[in-house]
């Protein structure tokens, strides 16, 4: 059942890293397209995704 448990966290990790890559490009290219608002939000979203991980991840840890 550990091993599960550690396969799960395994693809979270993959999803969240991969989402964390891809906001950061895409805010970054809206960035120097002059597209400002939208790049904000891109990493408003981004960082709310990392910071909920963070928490995650402690909250894992501290198991």
């Amino acid at each position: 059942m550990e091993s599960d448990k550690d396969e799960v966290h395994e693809l979270l990790a993959a999803i969240v890293s991969a989402l964390n890559n891809t906001l950061y490009d895409i805010a970054a290219d809206n960035e120097r397209n002059g597209s400002k608002v939208t790049a904000k939000r891109l990493e408003f979203s981004r960082r709310k995704i990392m910071d909920a991980w963070e928490v995650y991840s402690q909250k894992r840890k501290n198991k």
